[in-house]
């Protein structure tokens, strides 16, 4: 979150589904280990305090993966749908 470039010095753009959203929700609990407020709290205040740049927010996993797909630098996550991950490059997080 206050890494603001990859170390190639592209700028790191961060896609979300909204803190609502079941994925989202499950993301957040079950890798983050926060609760989905707790998060928007945290970009809320790294925001505003200037030390990062808030995400963006998309309405659906469609949409986030073809926000990434097509944006230099992006990041997000999706549920695993299927072998054709359309361009983007899947890294499976585990504990």
């Amino acid at each position: 979150m206050r890494q603001l470039r990859w170390s190639n010095n592209e700028p790191i753009v961060v896609f979300v589904l909204p803190s609502q959203h079941a994925v989202h929700k499950t993301f957040s609990k079950e890798t983050l280990h926060i609760f989905p407020y707790q998060l928007d709290r945290i970009w809320n205040k790294l925001t505003f305090s200037g030390l990062g740049v808030a995400p963006r927010i998309v309405q659906s996993q469609a949409e986030l993966l073809q926000a990434v797909s097509t944006t230099p630098g992006a990041i997000g996550y999706v549920e695993v749908m299927d072998k054709e991950k359309q361009h983007v490059n899947v890294i499976n997080v585990t504990e």
